[in-house]
């Protein structure tokens, strides 16, 4: 089969025979012309030869010819067709080794069940083990794509006809604001006619103009090289080196492959140099910048002896700009006896191409982890990016939600079949928006059925995926109840609610596993101060498992042992543990943002362990109180780390609180009046 590597060459070089006359050529001249073509490495013009041969002579032999020259071609509706007429018709076995070709074109068809019917009969049939087994790999593949779907917030499309030309183009790579690629720019099969032309591939540069991207220009002489096939362009991630490939094509294919790189300056990139280390007596493509064990490598694809397949993966570490060491395979995990292509990495992860495990078309793109020591085993990616036919040069940018890749899948313009010719598609992971609207009500009063509307109030919204939650908005309505915000995927949210004369109320959420744009409820309630009616202070309603501050506990610098003034607040505790004997009380201790995390959580666990020995000391049996130092977890605030603040503000977030975990749901307190400390207080560290 011809490989994926010579298809340009393929599409690109139909010799000057082709433009020789057919209609006065005897069958037998036609069949030599064909052979001469085909050997020469023509086949568009092979094809015009057998298929006139095949007219005349109505030869199955060349009919077989014609149908696996289009399945080589990627002209998959015609080899199907071929295979078709030869197969279905064959009652004496003459052509039964074609029924795997012929599946294979019904697979590149998306004929996914007609596929497995005819690999399945190929299996029944054939002696050959190796085909056997083959076949096998590709029934699971066929199930594979039966199953996918392409998920609805990936967004695949041809990134246009300016930028892609009916020839083939490869190897994506977007730096600066341009796309990279290898292009041959031309709109028609090149037909030499004896004539030397400009037919080499050239690396190219295209700005997207609004939903495409523009005409591509190319690159300087320091660049591609006259009389060189240019190609498998790779910028590093920093925008300063450029990989690609310079290649000579001889008859059989490529003659030579070999990776070079060029650096950026100030004028553009510079001239470009062998590289040293990943070249040798080998065909070597498709260059990328990665990390193994902590130091850059070379990524690349060799067809090196002793390799698992025809091509495979290796990497060479980076000594110096251009200077690798040795090539080492990346072993059976990733390599399989098939072919793999166009490796690219980004984050610990491997993104490759494949036709030697099983697939939705022919070459297909997998994703491999390494976790420091060893590559998991490649997991095929989604359809969308993976189709019915070859599918390579996969890339991904820096934030991981696009990226591009490389499909011979029908476009808009190719140059013969409607699948022979590779274009270069670009993918998006649609950015998910989560709307959230938030609600403030009251806390229904005896006479009520329901909780009420409540205006006026201030909600609060922190990124709380991290110890110390950071505010990220603030919004205030005194008209109405309602809030909105907009919120990230895969985040976790606190919302804090506050209104004077009530008590606050906070909630966390998260927004983990949603898909899609999303609009997120919340409602919070807010439980009135209630006035006393008599000359006692006033009273406050509270029920299990809400906080109450006591605002009068108070420690010195990094000390815990409690001082007088926190007595008077211990004592009502006290006094209600003795009044609800089955009463059980979370005790919890809180710092600001300033100093250290550890440093904090640790002090406030052994200041909440102080003030329950304070109650125990006073009969309170152990079990009754859960001690809970929260550190700087929970700040009332938007005083995170690194944002400036008043000592007022930062004091706002050091307290003490406790709340009811057991016993009664609801009980009615004394209000607790806040008295000016006798000591210096809870300085700003903690």
């Amino acid at each position: 089969m011809i490989k994926h590597s010579i298809i340009i060459l393929l599409l690109l070089l139909a010799a000057s025979i082709s433009a020789q006359p057919l209609n006065r050529s005897t069958p037998e001249a036609n069949k030599k012309s064909a052979e001469t073509a085909e050997n020469s490495n023509n086949p568009y013009a092979a094809l015009e030869f057998y298929e006139k041969v095949y007219s005349d002579s109505k030869d199955k032999q060349i009919a077989a010819k014609i149908a696996m020259m289009n399945y080589q071609l990627r002209d998959y509706d015609k080899a199907e067709k071929g295979f078709a007429k030869l197969v279905l018709r064959d009652r004496k076995g003459e052509f039964a080794p074609l029924k795997y070709y012929y599946a294979m074109s019904l697979k590149q068809n998306g004929k996914y069940p007609e596929a497995i019917d005819a690999f399945t009969q190929f299996i029944a049939e054939s002696a050959d083990q190796g085909m056997v087994a083959a076949a096998k790999r590709e029934i699971t593949g066929c199930e594979i794509a039966r199953k996918a779907k392409q998920p609805d917030n990936l967004i695949v499309g041809n990134i246009g006809k300016k930028a892609n030309s009916p020839q083939t183009e490869s190897s994506p790579s977007m730096s600066g604001g341009e796309l990279y690629f290898s292009s041959m720019m031309g709109k028609e099969v090149i037909t030499l006619d004896g004539k030397q032309g400009d037919w080499y591939a050239k690396i190219v540069a295209a700005t997207k103009s609004g939903t495409e991207f523009g005409e591509p220009a190319p690159l300087s002489e320091l660049i591609n090289r006259e009389g060189w096939h240019q190609g498998n362009v790779n910028v590093t991630a920093d925008g300063k080196t450029m990989y690609f490939t310079r290649v000579q094509m001889d008859n059989n294919g490529i003659g030579e492959s070999k990776i070079y790189y060029a650096m950026k300056g100030t004028d553009g990139w510079g001239a470009a140099n062998e590289v040293v280390g990943a070249n040798g007596d080998f065909i070597a493509k498709h260059p990328t910048e990665g990390e193994l064990f902590g130091e850059k490598v070379l990524f690349f694809v060799a067809n090196l002896p002793g390799g698992k397949g025809g091509f495979d993966i290796y990497y060479a570490p980076k000594k110096s700009d251009g200077v690798f060491g040795l090539p080492v395979n990346l072993g059976d995990v990733v390599n399989t006896a098939g072919e793999e292509a166009s490796p690219f990495y980004r984050d610990g992860k491997l993104y490759f191409s494949s036709n030697g495990r099983p697939t939705m078309g022919g070459m297909d793109v997998f994703e491999s982890q390494w976790n420091g020591a060893v590559w998991s085993e490649p997991k095929i990616m989604a359809m969308g990016v993976n189709s019915s036919v070859d599918d390579l040069y996969y890339t991904q940018a820096a934030d991981g939600m696009s990226g591009f890749f490389v499909s011979n899948r029908p476009g808009p313009n190719n140059l013969k079949s409607k699948t022979c010719c590779d274009d270069i598609y670009s993918w998006e992971i649609e950015r998910i928006k989560v709307e959230l609207a938030a609600a403030t009500f009251r806390f229904r009063r005896k006479s009520e059925k329901e909780n009420q509307p409540l205006q006026g109030c201030t909600v609060q919204i922190f990124d709380a995926i991290s110890k110390s939650p950071a505010a990220i908005d603030q919004k205030t309505n005194t008209a109405a109840n309602d809030f909105e915000f907009s919120l990230l995927p895969e985040k976790s949210y606190m919302l804090v609610a506050t209104r004077d004369g009530y008590q606050t109320d906070t909630l966390r959420f998260n927004t983990t596993g949603i898909k899609k744009t999303t609009k997120v409820e919340k409602k919070l309630t807010l439980r009135t101060v209630k006035p006393s009616k008599t000359n006692e202070p006033d009273s406050i309603v509270i029920s299990i498992n809400e906080p109450i501050r006591l605002n009068n506990i108070y420690y010195d610098y990094n000390k815990d042992n409690i001082l007088a003034d926190a007595e008077q607040d211990l004592q009502i505790i006290l006094d209600l543990l003795k009044k609800y004997p089955d009463m059980k009380i979370e005790l919890s201790s809180h710092t600001d943002s300033r100093g250290k995390d550890d440093y904090n959580e640790k002090l406030s666990q052994r200041r909440a362990e102080s003030a329950k020995r304070w109650l125990t000391e006073r009969g309170v049996t152990s079990d009754r109180i859960v001690p809970k130092g929260y550190g700087e977890t929970v700040l009332l605030n938007a005083c995170a780390n690194g944002v400036e603040c008043s000592d007022d503000e930062h004091r706002f977030n050091r307290r003490t609180e406790f709340k009811i975990i057991a016993g009664p749901t609801e009980i009615t307190i004394q209000k607790i009046e806040k008295r000016k400390p006798t000591t210096t207080g809870d300085k700003p560290k903690n």
